[in-house]
This record gives C-alpha cells, sequence and structure tokens, in this order.
C-alpha cells in the first residue's frame, strides 16, 4: 500500500550551469564532465532521454539514463512526483564535503515509485560516497525469497565512505530473505529495507563516516527494516564514525525491526518499531528482537518506541545488547509495550569484547511486555528508574542462567503477581501489588499511585499514564546514581538531593520517612544530611572526609579512601568509615550485606561500631574474601541514645587492591522482626538463626562453606545450598534449617519450585523440631517441569530453641533437582 505524503512546495528548482557536460545522444556510458550544480529531472511519462534532463519540460524518461550517467559533486537528479520506474535506480559518481548529489522528487503528489521487481535492491549505489537519497518510495516485489533489499548503500573498501544520507523515504513490499538457517552471505542477516554495509571487515582507513537514516517509513518487508554494517561478521570491528539512525517508522518484518553493528557511538532515537517479525514463521526466523546492536562501542538507543516484537523460537525482546559489544551500551527513555518475548536481551558474553563495561538501562517505561525483563546472559547490567507495568499477571526478572549481575534499582515493578526474581541484586524498587521481592531489603511496598495505567496503547505519548502523582510514595525515595543522565523519561531534571523511584522524576519535595534511614538511598554530597557521616579513621579517632566533585566521591587522606553512591566504599591505609548519628533514642535494627565489588586480592574487613562498643561481629574484624560477591550479612538490634553514632569501618585487610566493596546499610526503628532466607543468606552457620544441613544417620550435620564457589556443599556430590535460595539434594537431603531465638506465633511463607524443567522432580516439607508442619503427612511433590511449585502459608507458635526445617528430597534421582525456596518467617 502506497504512503501518499503532499508535498506545498518540493519542486527541484534548477541551478545555472557553470561548466559543460556531455548531451544524451554521446555514449551512455559516458561521464559528464566539467563542474557545477546542475539539476536533472526524469519523468517517466513525458520525459525523453535524448532531451538535455536539465529542465521540466526537458526531462529524461527511463532508469537506464539515470544509471548510464555519473554525476558530479552538487547535482541534483529529481524524479517527478506520482511516477513509477521499474528495475534499480543505479546512479554513478560520488560527491563531495558541501557538495553531495542529492535524489530527490520533484512536483506535487505521491512520492515516485521504484519499483526493484526482484532486482538486488530498487535503489543501489556502490563504493559512492556524499550522496542523499530522500522522498522516494521504493518496493522489490519477486516470486521467490532471496537476499534483495528496497535501498542499499555498498560501502567503498579502499577509503573512506563519507556523507551518506536516506531520508523521508517509503520502502515496502521488499521480497528479501527472512531464512536464519542459510549459508553464510545467503541468511537473514546479509538484506535489509534499508541496508547500509561494505564488503569485507572496516578497518581505521576503511569504514563509514557519516551515515543519516532519518524520517523513514520501511514496512511490509520480508527481511528487517533498517541495518548497518560490515559484510564479515561476527568480528569487533568498531570503526564507523557519526552514524544516527532517528524518527524512522519500522512497521512488520519479516526478520528483525533494527541491526547496528560495527559502529563508534552510534545514536538511534525517536524510531518506531512495530510488529517486528510479523511476517516471519518459527521454523525459518527463529531468533530476532526489535532494536539490538552488535560489534558496536558505547551504543545509544533513545526515545524509541518498541512494540509487539513477535517472539519464535526465542528472544523476542524489545532490545538486545548482542556479541562484540564495547564500553557502555545505553537504552534510555524508550516506551516498549506488548514485546513477546520481553524488555531486553542480553547477549553481551556472546563473542565478548574485552572491552565491554557494561549496559544501562534507566528511565524507560515498558508496558504489558511479556514473560522477561531480561532474557538470557549474565553480563553487567544496571537497570534503574524504570518504569514495568502489567495490566495482567507478571514479568519474570531473568530468563536462563541466574543473572547475578543484573543490579535492579530504583525501578517499579507493578504487577499483580509475584514473578521469579532469580538471582539479580535488587536494591530500593518498589512493589505493587505483588509482595516486595525478599531479596531486596530496601524495598518499598506501596501503590506507586501512577496517573492512568491500563493496558498497553500505540504512541510515545502513552507514556504519559505512568507517571506519579504527586502523593505518590515513590517521590523522594530514589537511590542517587551519579552519571544518570541528568534527566528523567519526560525531560525533568534530575536534582541532587531527591529522587524518586520509577522514570519520572517530580518536582516535589522528597517524603522523608523519620523511622528508615538507607545509606544509597539518602546519600548526599552534605555531611549530616539525614544524618549520615563520610569518614576515616586517623589519630585514634575518625575524621571527616572532603567531597571531591569532579570524581562524585567523598575522599579522606588516603588516595583510595572513597565513599560514593550507591552505597560503595573503598578503604586505604586507613580506614574508610560510614557513620550514623542518631536523632533520637529507642531501638534500630541495622540491616546490611558487606560484599566485594571489586573481585580479586586479599579482600577486606569490616564491623560495627556503637560509639566505641563493638556490635558486629561480636569480636574482631568480619573478613569478607577477595572474590566474596555474596558477602556476609548482618541483622542487629541496638539501643540507641540521642546523637549516639554508629559506625560502618572498613578495613584494607592486607593490601588496598581491588578492594571497593558494596555496602548500604539500613537503620530502622521499631521494626517487624523478620526472617528471610534470601536477604539473610550468610557463609557463616547460625547467622541470623539459619542453618545449613543435610541429613545424616545421626540425624542432621552442617554442610561447610566453599568460598571458590560461594556454596554451602555437604558430604555428597550435589548436596547443594547458594544466594539467594537455591537448593540442591543429593542421596541424602538437603535441609535449611531456623533456631527460634524466643517465643511467639510467626507466620511461615515460601514457594518451593523448581528451577528448570525436566526429570523426575522433588519432595518437599517443613518439620517443626520433628512434627510435620507442612504437608500434614509426608511429602509434597513437586514435578520435575514444575516450575510454578507449591506456595505455603502457615502459622505455628515457638519457643525458644525450637527448630523448624525445610527439607528437599531428590524423589528417584537427583538429575535437574535445583529448586528455588526462599522461606519467610515473621513474628506476630
Amino acid at each position: 500500500m502506497k504512503k501518499a505524503l503532499i508535498f506545498l512546495s518540493a519542486v527541484c528548482m534548477s541551478i545555472t550551469l557553470t561548466g559543460s557536460h556531455v548531451y544524451a545522444e554521446e555514449p551512455q556510458s559516458a561521464a559528464w564532465q566539467g563542474s557545477g550544480a546542475t539539476v536533472y529531472y526524469v519523468d517517466d511519462v513525458n520525459g525523453n532521454d535524448k532531451a538535455s534532463g536539465t529542465t521540466e519540460q526537458a526531462a529524461w524518461k527511463t532508469l537506464d539514463k539515470v544509471n548510464a550517467t555519473t554525476f558530479l559533486p552538487g547535482n541534483k537528479i529529481c524524479f517527478k512526483a506520482g511516477g513509477k520506474w521499474t528495475g534499480m535506480l543505479h546512479p554513478l559518481g560520488s560527491g563531495s564535503s558541501g557538495a553531495p548529489i542529492i535524489l530527490d522528487q520533484y512536483g506535487v503528489g505521491d512520492k515516485p515509485l521504484i519499483e526493484g521487481n526482484g532486482a538486488e535492491a530498487a535503489i543501489k549505489l556502490d563504493s559512492q560516497e556524499y550522496w542523499t537519497i530522500r522522498n522516494f518510495e521504493v518496493t522489490n516485489r519477486a516470486a521467490q525469497r532471496g537476499i534483495r533489499q528496497g535501498i542499499f548503500i555498498n560501502g567503498k573498501t579502499d577509503g573512506i565512505t563519507h556523507g551518506i544520507t536516506i531520508e523521508d523515504c517509503e520502502v515496502h513490499d521488499v521480497t528479501g530473505e527472512n531464512r536464519r538457517s542459510l549459508d553464510t552471505y545467503k541468511s537473514m542477516y546479509w538484506n535489509s529495507g534499508i541496508y547500509v554495509s561494505m564488503p569485507g571487515r572496516s578497518n581505521p582507513s576503511v569504514h563509514y563516516d557519516g551515515v543519516l537514516i532519518k524520517g523513514n517509513y520501511v514496512h511490509d518487508v520480508l527481511t528487517s527494516g533498517i541495518r548497518i554494517n560490515q559484510r564479515e561478521d561476527f568480528i569487533v570491528d568498531q570503526y564507523h564514525t557519526n552514524v544516527v539512525i532517528e524518527g524512522n517508522t519500522i512497521s512488520r518484518t519479516g526478520s528483525d525491526g533494527m541491526i547496528v553493528a560495527n559502529c563508534v557511538s552510534p545514536l538511534i532515537q525517536y524510531n518506531l518499531c512495530y510488529d517486528a517479525g510479523a511476517l516471519g514463521n518459527s521454523s525459518d526466523t527463529k531468533i530476532i528482537a526489535g532494536l539490538w546492536t552488535c560489534g558496536t562501542d558505547d551504543a545509544l538507543f533513545q526515545y524509541n518506541e518498541v512494540a509487539r516484537t513477535v517472539l519464535f523460537e526465542s528472544d523476542g525482546t524489545a532490545f538486545d545488547t548482542d556479541w562484540g559489544t564495547g564500553g557502555v551500551t545505553t537504552f534510555q527513555y524508550n516506551y516498549t509495550h506488548g514485546n513477546q518475548g520481553g524488555f531486553w536481551l542480553d547477549c553481551a558474553g556472546i563473542n565478548k569484547d574485552p572491552n565491554h563495561i557494561k549496559t544501562v538501562l534507566r528511565y524507560n517505561v515498558s508496558v504489558d511486555d511479556e514473560r522477561y525483563i531480561i532474557r538470557a546472559g549474565d553480563m553487567p547490567t544496571e537497570l534503574y528508574n524504570n518504569t514495568f507495568y502489567k495490566s495482567q499477571g507478571k514479568l519474570d526478572a531473568c530468563f536462563g542462567n541466574a543473572g547475578k549481575n543484573h543490579k535492579f534499582y530504583n525501578n517499579i515493578f507493578y504487577f499483580e503477581s509475584s514473578p521469579d526474581w532469580a538471582s539479580s541484586v535488587y536494591e530500593n524498587n518498589l512493589y505493587y501489588p505483588c509482595d516486595a521481592n525478599p531479596a531486596d531489603m530496601y524495598a518499598v511496598s506501596a501503590n506507586p499511585q501512577l496517573v492512568s495505567p491500563g493496558p498497553a496503547q500505540d504512541g510515545m505519548a502513552f507514556a504519559d499514564h505512568f507517571k506519579i502523582q504527586s502523593t505518590s510514595p515513590a517521590i523522594g525515595k530514589g537511590v542517587y546514581i551519579p552519571d544518570n543522565g541528568g534527566k528523567d523519561f519526560w525531560g525533568n531534571e534530575l536534582n541532587k538531593g531527591s529522587y524518586d523511584i520509577g522514570a519520572h522524576q517530580t518536582m516535589g519535595v522528597g517524603l522523608t520517612d523519620e523511622d528508615t534511614y538507607v545509606f544509597a538511598r539518602d546519600f548526599s554530597m552534605t555531611q549530616g544530611n539525614r544524618d549520615w557521616y563520610y569518614m576515616e579513621a586517623a589519630n585514634g579517632s575518625y575524621q571527616n572526609m572532603t567531597w571531591d566533585d569532579s570524581q562524585k566521591k567523598w575522599k579522606g587522606s588516603g588516595a583510595f579512601n572513597l565513599i560514593w553512591a550507591p552505597g560503595s566504599m573503598h578503604p586505604d591505609g586507613n580506614d574508610t568509615v560510614l557513620a550514623w548519628k542518631a536523632p533520637k533514642a529507642g531501638t534500630v535494627q541495622v540491616v546490611g550485606n558487606p560484599k566485594k565489588a571489586n573481585l580479586g586480592n586479599d579482600g577486606v574487613n569490616v564491623k560495627i561500631l556503637k560509639g566505641s562498643t563493638q556490635v558486629w561481629p561480636g569480636s574482631g574484624w568480619q573478613f569478607i574474601g577477595g572474590s566474596d560477591s555474596t558477602g556476609v550479612s548482618h541483622n542487629v538490634t541496638i539501643q540507641v541514645k540521642k546523637d549516639e553514632m554508629i559506625y560502618f569501618v572498613l578495613n584494607k585487610n592486607g593490601n588496598n587492591y581491588n578492594d571497593g566493596t558494596s555496602w548500604n546499610p539500613l537503620i530502622t526503628y521499631n521494626v517487624v522482626e523478620k526472617y528471610s532466607l534470601t536477604s539473610d543468606f550468610s557463609s557463616v552457620q547460625g547467622s541470623r538463626g539459619w542453618y545449613y544441613l543435610e541429613t545424616a544417620s545421626t540425624g542432621y550435620q552442617q554442610m561447610t562453606w566453599d568460598s571458590s564457589v560461594n556454596r554451602w556443599k555437604g558430604k555428597k556430590q550435589y548436596s547443594l545450598i547458594w544466594a539467594p535460595a537455591q537448593l540442591h539434594p543429593d542421596t541424602s537431603d538437603t535441609v535449611v534449617a531456623w533456631k527460634a531465638s524466643h517465643s511467639g506465633s510467626v507466620t511461615i511463607k515460601g514457594n518451593p519450585k523448581k528451577v528448570s524443567q525436566g526429570y523426575d522432580g522433588v519432595k518437599v516439607k517443613i518439620l517443626k523440631n520433628t512434627q510435620n508442619l507442612w504437608p500434614e503427612n509426608g511429602w509434597q511433590s513437586i514435578g520435575g517441569s514444575d516450575t510454578t511449585g507449591m506456595a505455603h502459608q502457615l502459622t505455628t507458635n515457638v519457643s525458644s530453641g525450637d527448630w523448624i526445617y525445610f527439607i528437599v528430597n531428590q524423589n528417584g534421582s537427583n538429575a535437574g533437582d535445583e529448586i528455588n525456596w526462599n522461606p519467610v518467617i515473621t513474628f506476630q
């Protein structure tokens, strides 16, 4: 279907000829001589190839005439609006800097139509530079699928290809290739609706510089929508520079929406991508994504809308950071909805670029995406200040492996039911109406008061429904994150000192909870703000650090005495100390989980003091190994007087190499007494009342902590327990036990379930001392493919010293028996 666009003033005006040229009656292959900015006209009805072509009245007629001509810098070739030509448009020559050759339309009406009719492309440039192609309608239909484009730019192999612009074109009905499993150069990855590529490999002296693909409408193509790359694939060549792809609409493709490869700092913004893969099929297309990048360095995707990407065999996400990506890949200010595979795909670990740093996904709005926030992967990732909303159901956190390197801060999770949170890191997120993730000890559980949430609709403006109202509990509860982009989804500035949770930063004053203090949430450039102080140990006492605005860090007398957001510390010759001053007398609970952030070397020591009195550990230092990214949890109750100080002290141990440590204390007055295996998990038996056991001939015996793999291990090979709440049985049962420290009534909630599908399943039960609590008798079976599991919620009275046992039995065999079970015990 044609997309008619009316141009009120789209006439190509003639420019005075300043040099001579060769007329059409000379050989068709002859080059045009001389210089000057000449305009040539092409009219499919009234044109004549023997005419001069330099006025509308003396227009040329055919593609053959245009294709046989070598044009000069500054020339313009204008095709008549409403005209139609069949075959491939392949003009010759190159422009120059400041004088590109321009392909355009003249007259008023529909864009001039080039019907490729099965050719390699409808419009092609080969080893040419400084060209602008605008205002064309392009099709390329054929009886059979094959490597075929709408617009194809084939770059030079003997130098830099400069100045390619493709704008305001409509490309549709291209019978390209969408079969993934074909041989190299024949599969779906070697064609596109708009395809900018080059033979072989790029290098510092052979690549693209200056590619603008803007305002095009690519739809109903059997291949991908837009692609830029080099033809030697799966190689980390990052050389194309000054690449901008913006303001395009891609709809109904046979494979991916857009693929950006082999570029340095490409900018992909203000694009719409609807129904990528709608013309594909499971057997051929297999794996696609909406907008994705590979073999790039520091790619930036912003202000894009991606909707309804199809899930075939796998993937099906709105976005993807794929093989060979270096530096920091950023996705910000995007609106996604209805993507069948989920929000984002993490494939940066495939053919990994050694210079890969991380992917950042921030201030995005995701509405009714399906299945997963993240599919696959376990590369360093920060996801903060996003709003994830489901009008029905939930969105699981991670697909595939556990995602322990994915960090979620300041996100809104608006799900009706609780998802599988996997083992990613969660701090300071808001949960509603689902239960808070037990692993997020800084969770906010409250209605975020979104303006008018509902099922997803097309159009970036619909994201306005997911702003927060002026009384939202998300206001002022966000963690400060340095280098956060400077603004929210709607362009509001991010002002230091008050940050909101979710994609919307209001202008309101941050709410203050006088009974809860969280280091990362309260982080400030001012000493004493929210009663936190940033210090170091020196001369037998503690002294204040100085704010270093260039590093955005608190800095002490040593080069590496540092404290920075969110929740990070580093010691040097002096200990680095975070301090809190009690604003009132009372009982406070101090919860935290110090752990290594920079892995390697000899580890660190930590302790907590009230004044000069040590409160954790019982004496000496708590050691955290050099590669211990799990760390050690603390949960202590302290009586404080007004103005009394609590110190969180970090010591370098032997040397200060790689001693960056994450430590985000939470201090709360008058809290509910709750014990959660996920948040309390420790490498110390008995910490917070939890013990890590296996069955033995005499009852239960303690497992041994293996710091090399950060797991509790039993006598049997697969008797294992590890963070956040993963258990695996062997011929002996695997057991987590909790010992009551005092009497009272407790509620025990949990949901044991298989982590992956297959084999004969497991059996589980809960005992109080020797008596069954759940089920009433015998065992509860969980089938081999039951990743939903069986939830339990029961209440019982305990006395001091009573044991609650959570037991996992292998059933028939121990194959594939890993389960997730996070018991939460709360005193009533």
